[in-house]
Order: C-alpha cells, then sequence, then structure tokens
C-alpha cells in the first residue's frame, strides 16, 4: 500500500514539481503536495498544516534554498528539508547541510530521491525519540530533586574516600556550611577520631559485602562547633555499567528526640525516686504501729528479691516486688494495735481480724498508680497453692509469680523472727516448713530459689 506524505514543495516549475510527484509515487508513497515559491508562502504553508517533508529548489527568481533553509531554522520546526537542485555545486550542497538540510538530490538523478525521504524521515523519527528520553529524564531530575529538597532527613553522595559529591539542602542546613564548603569535603573534617575510625570501619564492611549498611547515634560537628547526634543509613553508589564508585545515603538528625529521651528519663527517675520514697513511708507507717515487727517488711523485700533475682526474673517485675514487699502488712494499720501488740496467743477471732490485713493493704492500693501490680501482689501475699490461704483462696496459676514469691519469703522470716506472742522458730524450722510444703502450700520454684540462697549462697537477713 503507498504510504501517505504530505511533501511541501518549494519550486517554481510546474514540470520539475510533476516529475517530483512521480518519483515519489515510484518509491511507494502516496504524496500530499502543497507548493509554494516565495518566502511569504512558505511561511503561510508552515503555519497551516504539519508537513512530513520539504523539497526544496535551490535557484528561484525571488526564493533561494538557503533563505528557506534559514526560514526553517527560525520557526524551530522538526522537517526534513531535501535540496532539489538542476545545478548546484559540492561546495554549495555541503553548506545547505551544514545550514540544516537533510540532503541534496540532483533533479537530473532523482533514483536517490526516495532513499533520501526515507532517511530524513528516519532521522526525524529518531530526533522525536531523542527528545522524549531527553524530556522524560529532564522530568525525572526534576522530580528526583523534588523529592530530595523536600524532605527533611539529609541526602549524601560521596566518593569511595568519603569525600562529599553530592547532597541535598536539608544536609547542607544541618552541617551548617555553605554549599562551597562541603563540596568535596571529608568525613574526618566533621567528626571526632573515635567517630570517623568507625565510619572507616562501617563503610569497609558495605564496600566488601556490598549490604546496606546503618550507623546509629553517631555525632558530627557542625561549622559552629555545635555537635549533633544523628543516624544514618547508607549503601553503595553505582555508575551506569555497575562500577562501584562510591556511597549514597540518608542521615537524619536526632538531637532533639535524644534530648527529650534524656529528659524522660531523668523525669522517669525522679517520679521512681519519689515513689520510692512514698513507699519507704508507707512501711515506716506501718512499723510504728507495731514496733515487735519492726524491720519484718525490710527483710522480707530483701529475701524476696534476693529470691526473684536467682529465679531469673526481669528486671523490672524484681523492682516491682521489691515496692510490694516493703509495704505487704500496709492493711495492718486497720488492726487494733492491742491486737498487733498482744503479748499472747491470739484467739480465733482476733487471728481472723488479723486476716484482714491483705484485704484493707489491696483496697489502700488499688486506686493509686503504679507501673507494677502492688496491689494485687499485696492482696495475694498470704495465699496458698493449693487455695487454702486468704482472702481469696486463689490457686496455683491464678497467682501472680510475684506472690508466690513473697509468700515464701513471708513465712520464713516471720517463722525465723521473734513476736509479740513468741519467740523465734528458727530459721531450720522456716526452711524444713517450705521444704515439706513444696508444691502444695508454696511454689517449687520459690523454694528452691529460697533454699538455694540460705544453704548454697550464704544468704540471711540483715540486722
Amino acid at each position: 500500500m503507498p504510504k501517505p506524505l504530505n511533501v511541501l514543495m518549494i519550486e517554481d516549475s510546474e514540470d520539475d514539481a510533476l516529475l517530483l510527484t512521480r518519483a515519489l509515487k515510484k518509491n511507494g508513497y502516496e504524496p500530499n503536495i502543497g507548493r509554494v515559491q516565495t518566502a511569504r508562502d512558505m511561511s503561510r504553508a508552515l503555519e497551516s498544516a504539519p508537513w512530513d517533508i520539504i523539497l526544496c529548489d535551490f535557484h528561484m527568481p525571488a526564493f533561494s534554498g538557503t533563505e528557506a533553509i534559514d526560514l526553517l531554522k527560525k520557526t524551530g520546526l522538526d522537517i526534513p528539508l531535501i535540496v532539489v537542485s538542476g545545478a548546484i555545486g559540492e561546495e554549495t550542497a555541503l553548506d545547505c547541510i551544514h545550514r540544516g538540510a537533510s540532503d541534496y538530490i540532483m533533479k537530473g538523478n532523482l533514483t536517490r530521491l526516495g532513499m533520501a525521504v526515507q532517511r530524513g524521515l528516519e532521522e526525524k523519527a529518531m530526533r522525536g525519540h531523542h527528545r522524549q528520553d531527553e524530556e522524560a529524564l529532564r522530568r525525572s531530575e526534576e522530580k528526583y530533586r523534588t523529592i530530595l529538597e523536600s524532605i527533611g532527613d539529609g541526602y549524601f553522595e560521596t566518593d569511595l574516600a568519603g569525600n562529599f559529591t553530592f547532597f541535598n539542602d536539608a544536609l547542607q542546613r544541618i552541617w551548617g556550611y555553605a554549599k562551597e564548603e562541603l563540596t568535596g569535603m571529608n568525613y574526618r573534617k566533621y567528626t571526632d577520631a573515635r567517630t570517623a575510625k568507625l565510619l572507616h570501619q562501617l563503610y569497609s564492611q558495605t564496600y566488601q559485602t556490598g549490604n546496606p549498611g546503618k550507623v546509629m547515634d553517631y555525632e558530627i560537628i557542625r561549622k559552629d562547633g555545635e555537635r549533633l547526634m544523628l543516624q544514618q543509613s547508607f549503601t553503595l553508589l553505582k555508575d551506569s555499567e555497575g562500577a562501584v564508585i562510591g556511597f549514597r545515603g540518608i542521615v537524619r538528625d536526632v538531637s532533639h528526640l535524644k534530648k527529650l529521651e534524656r529528659e524522660r528519663e531523668e523525669t522517669l527517675e525522679k517520679l521512681r525516686q519519689a515513689l520510692e520514697s512514698t513507699i519507704h513511708a508507707m512501711a515506716v507507717t506501718v512499723e510504728s504501729r507495731d514496733p515487735y515487727t519492726a524491720g519484718h517488711q525490710r527483710r522480707v523485700a530483701d529475701l524476696a528479691y534476693a529470691m526473684a533475682v536467682e529465679m531469673g526474673l526481669e528486671p523490672d517485675r524484681i523492682n516491682g516486688l521489691r515496692m510490694a514487699s516493703l509495704i505487704h502488712d500496709l492493711g495492718k494499720i486497720s488492726i487494733p494495735t492491742e491486737i498487733l501488740t498482744k503479748p499472747t496467743k491470739l484467739t480465733n477471732i482476733e487471728f481472723e481480724i488479723v486476716k484482714t490485713h491483705a484485704q484493707a493493704g489491696y483496697e489502700i492500693l488499688k486506686d493509686i498508680v503504679f507501673p507494677w501490680p502492688i496491689a494485687r501482689i499485696v492482696l495475694e501475699h498470704h495465699e496458698k497453692m493449693d487455695g487454702s490461704g486468704y482472702p481469696q483462696h486463689l490457686k496455683g496459676d491464678e497467682l501472680l509469680p510475684e506472690s508466690k514469691i513473697l509468700t515464701v519469703a513471708d513465712v520464713v522470716e516471720a517463722m525465723a523472727s521473734h513476736r509479740p506472742y513468741r519467740p523465734s522458730l528458727s530459721l531450720q524450722a522456716a526452711l524444713e516448713e517450705i521444704t515439706r510444703n513444696r508444691g502444695i502450700l508454696y511454689d517449687t520454684d520459690a523454694v528452691a530459689a529460697c533454699l538455694t540462697l540460705f544453704e548454697e549462697k550464704r544468704f540471711s537477713f540483715a540486722i
């Protein structure tokens, strides 16, 4: 099938125009011809229709081929222009090519016309694809720059020696240097010797393995001398052929976050100290009403703490157990003093009154917001594994591990110490009690830890 072809002919001879039209048809084209003879007509024709190719005579009474080439160039249109002349020297032909013509053909030899038209159209198509690629690349680079400049984190590229070759505005703001100062700067310039050594090791590891690297909480020194804490992730930078030419990465200024974290830790420490002081005040309050058991809660807390460490409890839970142990008898402030200090054996009714102290302690503590389940541990410290304890008769796994530890520590200290109504039953008797009822009344692991402390690690109650 003939290929449609919009042809603008700049030709003053109608006969020559017919010869060119026949030559195009002979080469498989179906030409749609527009013919002009002057610069004005050419300008109008270029504005009025899209042309695939221009065939231009060189010598015309009112218009020349060089003028036509120059006029086309001014419009900025990409249309192949082929000079077709009856008599043109080689030097003139080369000048036309230099000015922008795609080819030249002698009218006496039109056999090359089809090939010249085809090549002109192919070169135009290639230029079109090239412009599209360039536009796509431009948009991609613009998008890339926009992303880099809009993010809050610093982006950088370095050569293999660690010298900055590219960076965004965010990184420049973090470092505090002007762009020309930062360009080419080596990492040793803005870090101390220890940090520089660390960076060298991590970058070398990434270079050798190809795996991305990460630097957490490292320090840089800004131009003004201020030290900032940063976090950085980086990877290899490669050229178009895949050769490693440097590193690229992202950095984030975490100085403010680190400051907030330190302030938070300081605040928490102050709160912990205040909480401990409050708990110690509670413990003193209890002991002031029951001088015969003064120090009991502290000694129980020491033993429970040591048992929890021996059993491998998490540090935070161990601390919570210690706090609960220091006030596990808080509920005794609701017991009449004459019962607490009675020098003879308690009656059944008096003992039932004493037993209410676990529930009373819970009621006092339950609405206080502690970071540990202190109220529940206090409530459960007289429960037993078989459900024979009080006040809720809980069994086994219904009890907190901390409560099971406190129960054993409380029994051992109570039996080993003097009471208003009896002398000490001895530490040995206490250890025999928990051994005999291991797995029945008392948690097996808690008993094992307690026995290890006294029998192997020489634990003793502080006076």
